[in-house]
C-alpha cells in the first residue's frame, strides 16, 4: 500500500496501518546560533539573547525577533483529561485520538515521555483510575460505541484473535477481489473520524502495534477493565446456558480460509 500505515499509533505525530515505516518528527525547541551571538527560542518560555561585543563598539545590539506564526501554531496544549473531554464533546475524534495517545505516553512514566512512545511493559505503570477516566470519556461521548473497554469486549468475542479483532473494529478493510481478502487501512484518510451508523463499534481510539500486539494486549487486559471482564464472563455464561454452547466450543473452530491464507503483519 502506497499510503502511510498504522506504524505509529503511540508515536507523537503519525501512525499508520501498512507495513512500511515512516518518520516521526517531534516539536523540539528551535535553536539558532549566529556567528556573533546566540539566540534561543523555547516555546512557552521566555526568550534570551546573548551577544558578544567589544568595548566602545559601534555595532548595534541584536534584537530578538518576534515569534513566528508557524512557531505559535506548532505549540499545542498539554494533554489532559479536560482537553480530551472538550475534543470529544465537540466531536473532534481525530484530535481526541492524538490527545489520548499523548496521555498514554505521559501516564506511562518518564522513560516513555523521553522516548516518545510506550513499551508494553510500561502499561503497568498507568493507574487503573487514569485509564478508566480516559475510557469513560470515550464511552460517554460516543454513546458507548468507542473506548478501551468496548475494544476489550470485542477482542474477547474474537477469542483474542487480533486478526479477527482488527476486522471487527474496522482497522482492516475488505478488498474488492473474488477471493475474500483484507488489508490494513491507511492512516489517516481510511479511518473513520465521525460517529455514523456504519462506523464499527470499537473503532476508536487507535493503538500502535509497531512492536507487535503486546502493547494493545496489555492495555486491554489492564486491571482497569477487570470488572468489565467479569461482567462479560457472566454474560457469556448466561448465553452458553441458553444456547448450550460454551466458550471453549469456539476455540477449536477452524478459521475461515481467507484468515488461514492471510499473513498477519503486526509491524503496522
Amino acid at each position: 500500500m502506497a499510503n502511510a500505515s498504522l506504524q505509529s499509533f503511540l508515536l507523537p505525530q503519525h501512525h499508520s496501518f501498512a507495513s512500511t515505516g515512516g518518520s516521526h518528527d517531534g516539536s523540539p525547541s528551535a535553536l539558532l546560533k549566529p556567528s556573533t551571538n546566540t539566540f534561543r527560542l523555547h516555546p512557552n518560555t521566555s526568550r534570551s539573547v546573548t551577544t558578544t561585543s567589544t568595548t566602545n563598539s559601534s555595532a548595534p545590539t541584536p534584537v530578538a525577533p518576534a515569534a513566528s506564526a508557524a512557531a505559535e501554531e506548532d505549540s499545542s496544549p498539554a494533554p489532559s483529561l479536560d482537553l480530551l473531554g472538550r475534543q470529544l464533546t465537540a466531536g473532534d475524534y481525530r484530535q481526541a485520538d492524538e490527545t489520548t495517545r499523548a496521555l498514554i505516553i505521559d501516564l506511562a512514566g518518564e522513560s516513555a515521555r523521553r522516548r516518545g512512545y510506550v513499551f508494553f511493559s510500561e502499561v503497568q505503570f498507568i493507574s487503573a483510575e487514569d485509564l478508566r477516566a480516559i475510557d469513560e470519556l470515550w464511552k460517554e461521548h460516543s454513546n458507548g460505541k468507542f473506548g478501551y473497554s468496548v475494544q476489550r469486549r470485542l477482542w474477547e468475542k474474537s477469542q483474542r484473535d487480533f486478526t479477527r479483532f482488527f476486522i471487527r473494529v474496522g482497522w482492516m478493510k475488505k478488498l474488492d477481489t473474488e477471493v475474500e481478502q483484507y488489508n490494513y487501512r491507511a492512516f489517516p484518510d481510511e479511518f473513520m473520524w465521525e460517529m455514523k451508523d456504519d462506523t464499527p463499534e470499537g473503532h476508536l481510539p487507535l493503538t500502535n502495534a509497531l512492536r507487535g500486539t503486546q502493547l494493545l494486549g496489555n492495555i486491554l487486559t489492564h486491571p482497569a477493565f477487570q470488572e468489565e471482564n467479569q461482567e462479560d464472563e457472566a454474560a457469556a455464561g448466561a448465553e452458553s446456558a441458553t444456547t448450550g454452547q460454551t466458550k471453549d466450543d469456539n476455540k477449536g473452530r477452524e478459521r475461515p480460509k481467507f484468515m488461514r491464507d492471510f499473513k498477519p503483519d503486526y509491524s503496522f
